[in-house]
């Protein structure tokens, strides 16, 4: 698959899950996840997490859902990294295979010691959003290949999405830190026709040497 490269201010013509002016958008979502994710570490203990409950409620009927994996090593000062992801589903599609992956991803976590939360947000339009921190580029590199991602990735995402955009970044400080997090890189896919397009779209130089 041919991997097309993005200028940092370009849009690409029918295809407008890949402009720029999505930017806002995405950020102010994944800061309501962010947020959502330093309350609960604020007004919880340590040993809550330990078994990785998922924690869920509902904002406007709309749902929400946290697992904190490593809740000391969240509060530890320092930059974490990050990975948002926003996809276009199919609607009218079934989705419980797609739920079930999920659930066996957020289970895997337990193997992947670096992954240190995960947070989700049900958007108005019926879509979601997932926010996942890490320690370490080499972590998402590890945890992307293991065989229920990798199976999420290539055979489910093309069945039930049309369109994907996955942004890598860092949070300046960590969680503690107060900052924003910062988005370096956009990669997105378009799985609408059987030839699938494939993009990625570099903002500024990465931090720390993240992995592509």
């Amino acid at each position: 698959m041919a991997i097309r490269s993005l200028a940092p201010t370009q849009s690409v013509a029918r295809r407008p899950f890949t402009s720029v002016r999505l930017y806002d958008r995405d950020q102010a979502i994944l800061g309501y996840m962010l947020e959502d994710l330093r309350a609960t570490l604020a007004r919880g203990e340590p040993d809550r997490y330990h078994a990785y409950p998922p924690m869920e409620w509902e904002v406007n009927g709309l749902h929400r859902r946290t697992i904190v994996s490593a809740p000391l090593r969240l509060n530890e000062p320092g930059d974490v990294y990050v990975v948002g992801f926003f996809g276009e589903r199919y609607l009218d599609r079934d989705i419980t295979p797609l739920e079930e992956a999920n659930a066996e991803i957020v289970l895997e976590f337990r193997n992947f010691h670096g992954i240190l939360s995960y947070s989700s947000m049900e958007l108005a339009d019926g879509n979601w959003a997932n926010l996942v921190l890490h320690d370490l580029p080499d972590t998402r590199d590890q945890w992307r290949a293991s065989a229920i991602h990798a199976k999420a990735a290539l055979q489910l995402a093309p069945v039930f999405y049309e369109t994907v955009r996955i942004h890598n970044g860092y949070l300046p400080g960590g969680i503690g830190g107060g900052g924003s997090i910062e988005i370096e890189r956009t990669k997105y896919w378009d799985y609408r026709k059987s030839r699938v397009w494939h993009a990625v779209r570099e903002l500024r130089e990465t931090h720390h040497g993240l992995a592509h």
